[in-house]
């Protein structure tokens, strides 16, 4: 039975991270100057943000049915995401492609490390 729900977990887990991947790869490339629809880039970073939230609770669960404690250690980047999103509804003329960057960039450690530990992950999976 717990087998099971281990590897429930994992595959769940190994989903998330795939779709955390693919919304990342479309931020990165919308900061780096491709043009997209900005309806699309600010859901698909609200996306990034709930997925990333799963995804810690995955883990943190992954931990509990092993009986081990862990830390999720990006959560300043949740934190950031958060100010972001809010950043761009409240603000008359937003800039997403700022907002996401400085997001992405600000935190310790920075999505682009958070992105590497995840992809790390899905492999030992």
């Amino acid at each position: 039975m717990q087998d099971a729900k281990d590897e429930q977990t994992k595959s769940a887990l190994r989903n998330e991270i795939e779709a955390i991947q693919n919304y990342y790869k479309t931020l990165s490339d919308y900061v780096a100057g491709k043009e997209y629809d900005v309806v699309e880039i600010v859901g698909s970073f609200q996306f990034f943000k709930e997925a990333l939230s799963r995804v810690s609770a995955h883990i943190l669960t992954l931990y509990v049915l092993k009986g081990q404690k862990t830390k999720i250690t990006w959560e300043p980047l949740l934190v950031n995401v958060d100010n972001a999103l809010e950043n761009m509804r409240t603000t008359a003329h937003p800039n997403p492609r700022a907002a996401i960057q400085l997001a992405f960039n600000m935190s310790e450690p920075n999505a682009q490390e958070v992105m590497a530990y995840l992809a790390k992950l899905k492999a030992s999976l």
